[in-house]
């Protein structure tokens, strides 16, 4: 499942009936356990993407200092000689961090929507609830 899915989803699920709002209301509890399933997915693949991210630091750390094992990177060694304190600089422009950085990232966004979403669903029984009062009011009741 993928961020676009996600909102392509909560645009269809956010739409409330509004000729039954009693259905709507119902759908609520439904609605929390979806999303709030799929932020604890994502929140668990983030936190294995973070642990990824500090063992591929250790390993390009390794590589970078040039202790790493030479079989490991016998396809690809490092020829360079840097200093100690060059080392993290060299880190953070490597292709794999980057492309670890940029899921954690991209994790991040994902978590940060459903997060919305939840307050959203949290919202609906107050938003119902309003409904029902405005057609009371306009209705004269």
């Amino acid at each position: 499942m993928d961020l676009d899915t996600i909102t392509k989803m909560w645009e269809k699920d956010s739409q409330l009936d509004d000729v039954l709002l009693d259905k709507s209301s119902l759908k609520i509890p439904q609605l929390h356990q979806k999303y709030l399933t799929l932020h604890n997915e994502f929140s668990l693949l983030k936190k294995k993407k973070e642990q990824q991210l500090k063992q591929l630091h250790h390993e390009k750390y390794l590589y970078y200092s040039g202790k790493s094992d030479p079989e490991v990177y016998q396809e690809n060694p490092f020829h360079h000689k840097i200093l100690k304190s060059d080392i993290p600089k060299w880190i953070e422009v490597d292709e794999e961090i980057l492309k670890v950085d940029a899921q954690l990232d991209y994790y991040g966004t994902v978590i940060f929507t459903l997060d919305d979403i939840l307050r959203q669903v949290h919202q609906m029984s107050y938003n119902i609830k309003n409904a029902i009062e405005w057609r009371r009011f306009v209705g004269g009741v």
